[in-house]
């Protein structure tokens, strides 16, 4: 009889696009080796009454903006991989420079100190970034970048509808399979509507603040970056879908015949914006009203959604300014260690089949950046990431317990119930029970064409 190196038994396995199966998973050389029964390993995990998952992949993280890349690119992925997310797509940015003064650290930070595998979207601004997109395809394996229509003061800032298409159209023409992310909200709006917020409600709640991101400033982006990714034959990535009627605006653009993958993030299904955490709940694009939440649980059931990330951008409690309020408080959250768990326990609340959204959480953006079937499946020879999940495992969110660089979650003080018990990288058990049981093992994927 075979011997792996590690073998998970007698668990229930979760396999996109095949659906549940009672299997064990043997693992050697950090592969998937077989799926079966009664599979022997030098090392064994008993996951009787639990579930298991393929590594969760997170499309969508900031890293960097409160510390150093490089120390936050091992406190966040140590969230991450506690919460069972075992890939990561980075949203790197470099205002002006060029990226390849950056690329090197940033490939360095993720290869020496990460706990995740990762790949990088760098956000564009300027023009010599866009002439240099063939570049960092061919030097760094980047097949994907992203542009934001709205910027944010003293953030990021937004691009013109011609510098968009131009660099729609440098990114398609490195590939088919390139990809091009986008923020989509109408710049013009979203400032007059700050602007009257600031002198209509000096004073406000986090629902006042919906109204400075308008649900209409969105949906005018995805329809204005859908119609110019068409003109350009480049695959359209709509980031953080937020509203009823951004749902909207990406059923008329597939509709037009537009290539569209369209993304929502966790902390818009799991908050609305009468939530009791208030400002720690304030981010960009604002979570809305419950209206707009059960629209994207309703947009998940029927697949107009197709991939789920976080948009975490970690903050203290000191630099989020919660009683800064309406106003003084900033956007950003730490969500990477409560995603599964928020996905799993509203999921249930919601009747939405788990298959569903185990495929939202792994298969899905592993197809759409051209990392299946190595990620978001569970099946011989890919890699041997995983996460056992007690799916009636209730516990309260507290920020300690996460290990992120945050002493603040907009989740905290909520009871989750779902929330992994292990997780599984390149074939070894890194976190078990909540704690970090092995160092670092993360890598920065260089992705070649197909």
């Amino acid at each position: 009889m075979t011997k792996h190196d590690l073998v998970v038994r007698n668990g229930t396995l979760v396999i996109p696009g095949i659906g549940s199966v009672a299997a064990d998973v043997a693992m050697a050389d950090g592969k998937i080796v077989a799926l079966g029964k009664n599979l022997v390993g030098d090392e064994v995990y008993d996951a009787s009454g639990k579930i298991v998952l393929p590594g969760i992949f997170d499309p969508h993280v900031h890293i960097g903006n409160e510390m150093s890349f490089e120390e936050e690119a091992e406190s966040e992925t140590r969230a991450a991989v506690l919460g069972g997310v075992t890939t990561i797509g980075i949203f790197i940015r470099s205002l002006e420079d060029s990226y390849f003064k950056h690329l090197p650290s940033f490939r360095a930070a993720m290869d020496q100190r990460a706990y995740v595998d990762s790949i990088f979207h760098p956000q564009l601004f300027t023009d010599q970034q866009i002439d240099e997109i063939p570049g960092y395809t061919r030097e760094y394996g980047i097949r994907s970048y992203k542009f934001y229509m709205s910027g944010m003061p003293g953030i990021v800032k937004s691009v013109s509808d011609d510098v968009l298409l131009r660099g729609f159209q440098n990114v398609a023409s490195i590939g088919a399979d390139a990809v091009a992310c986008v923020h989509c909200e109408t710049g013009y709006l979203v400032a007059r509507a700050r602007a009257e917020l600031t002198v209509n409600k000096p004073q406000g709640t986090l629902a006042d603040w919906e109204s400075a991101h308008p649900a209409d400033a969105e949906a005018l982006a995805i329809r204005t970056a859908a119609y110019l990714a068409k003109v350009a034959g480049v695959h359209l990535y709509v980031v953080h879908v937020s509203s009823q009627q951004g749902i909207a605006a990406v059923k008329l653009a597939r509709a037009d015949g537009t290539w569209l993958t369209a993304e929502t993030i966790t902390p818009f299904l799991g908050i609305s914006s009468d939530d009791v955490n208030g400002f720690l709940a304030k981010m960009v694009p604002p979570v809305r009203s419950p209206e707009h939440r059960a629209a994207l649980w309703q947009a998940v059931r029927d697949g107009t959604l197709d991939t789920v990330g976080t948009d975490n951008t970690s903050r203290r409690r000191a630099s989020k300014n919660p009683q800064g309020g309406l106003h003084g408080a900033r956007p950003g959250h730490p969500s990477l260690g409560t995603h599964l768990p928020v996905l799993l326990h509203h999921g249930r609340l919601q009747g939405i089949p788990l298959e569903r959204l185990v495929d939202m959480a792994t298969r899905k953006p592993a197809q759409t950046y051209g990392l299946y079937p190595h990620k978001g499946t569970i099946a011989p020879g890919s890699d041997a990431d995983l996460v056992v999940v007690d799916h009636d495992l209730e516990r309260v969110v507290r920020p300690a317990e996460l290990r992120g660089m945050s002493d603040f979650s907009p989740f905290e003080g909520k009871t989750l119930r779902g929330w992994p018990v292990a997780t599984i990288k390149g074939g070894r058990i890194v976190a078990r029970d909540g704690e970090i049981i092995a160092p670092p093992s993360g890598r920065y994927l260089p992705r070649t064409a197909p």
